[in-house]
């Protein structure tokens, strides 16, 4: 049997955290926050941090997935996240009519599914996974120089718009997933082992350099989306590129020797997509509650302590009671039909 590596399960828990930080941001309006003092330069780096989230979950996917094709048993996994993503997303539209007033009726609520507003990262892994078979053929038809070609063109078309923009069109942002894919793919076959120290102080330079920027060259005062980023195709920008491969390469290859933290990391892995799914619900609770006392990101500075722990453990409890739940319900199910068989 081989052994869990819980470096990439350290990664999944990291980034599953990064996605409940991220969440602070956007309900304590700091986007219409002015840019200017100390806590907002922290708060702001941290920002850029946070955002690593969503392409390391990528890079993981290419990670595990590089040796998948196009059966039954790739199709069929996705089953249980398409579950989860109905199941929670519904529960979840039935709280904000209790909490807001009525928002979601009968139709609203598979308008909502099926357009992925409730949970937008869904329709895009859902479209990641489909092709997943027929990137890793592309992938392997290359041989390792073309392969390093193949990263380097992407990673050109996906990342310079943001920074500079000419050359490259801005219509290949959006491809920014096929780019950590394959670079999740490139790490697991050539087990990359750069310096720490040097990862560790190009991560800190790059997320300082974000921050300044976003501090000193804002044209509106507040967050500009536009400046080294685009609104629609931040994670595809060529600092937070940067910041994820860097924190992949920390961290991938790590070996927890505690059982303890081990089991955890693996639980929380086990679950990261139900934390997703689980922690808008308890964002609205938590920070409904918090924004009676203080409506500003930097009134709320301290908070984020409080309010990002608090939101990641409930939704990670109710995950797990959730998997659980719907693991004894699969079972009692083919049970009976094996009975009838």
């Amino acid at each position: 049997m081989t052994k869990r590596q819980s470096g990439p399960d350290l990664i999944r828990s990291i980034a599953c955290f990064f996605v409940v930080g991220a969440h602070f941001y956007l309900n304590m309006n700091y986007y219409n926050e002015p840019m200017a003092g100390g806590k907002m330069f922290v708060m702001t780096a941290c920002r850029w941090l946070f955002v690593t989230a969503v392409p390391l979950f990528f890079m993981l996917t290419g990670y595990f997935k590089k040796n998948k094709t196009a059966d039954r048993e790739h199709y069929m996994a996705l089953i249980p996240l398409v579950v989860s993503y109905v199941v929670i997303s519904v529960a979840k539209m039935i709280l904000y009519n209790r909490l807001y007033g009525r928002i979601y009726g009968i139709r609203e609520i598979f308008v909502n599914l099926g357009n992925y507003q409730i949970a937008w990262y869904m329709g895009l892994y859902l479209c990641v996974f489909l092709l997943i078979p027929f990137l890793n053929k592309a992938w392997y038809a290359l041989d390792k120089r073309e392969q390093n070609i193949l990263i380097g063109t992407m990673a050109f078309l996906c990342t310079i718009y943001p920074v500079w923009n000419y050359i490259a069109p801005s219509y290949f942002i959006g491809t920014y997933p096929v780019l950590f894919y394959f670079l999740g793919m490139a790490v697991r076959e050539r087990k990359w082992r750069p310096n720490r120290l040097l990862l560790i102080g190009i991560l800190g330079v790059t997320l300082f350099v974000e921050a300044l920027i976003s501090m000193k060259l804002t044209s509106t005062g507040t967050f500009d989306w536009n400046l080294i980023s685009t609104a629609d195709g931040t994670y595809g920008t060529l600092f937070i590129s940067i910041c994820t491969v860097c924190i992949f390469l920390l961290l991938y290859d790590t070996d927890i020797k505690n059982g303890a933290v081990r089991a955890i990391l693996a639980s929380i892995s086990g679950v990261s997509f139900e934390i997703y799914l689980f922690a808008g619900a308890y964002d609205a609770i938590i920070y409904g509650f918090v924004k009676r006392y203080m409506t500003s990101a930097v009134e709320a500075f301290w908070w984020f302590f409080v309010t990002v722990p608090l939101s990641f453990i409930c939704a990670y409890l109710s995950s797990i009671v959730f998997h659980f739940t719907v693991s004894k319900i699969s079972g009692m199910i083919s049970g009976r039909l094996i009975k009838k068989v």
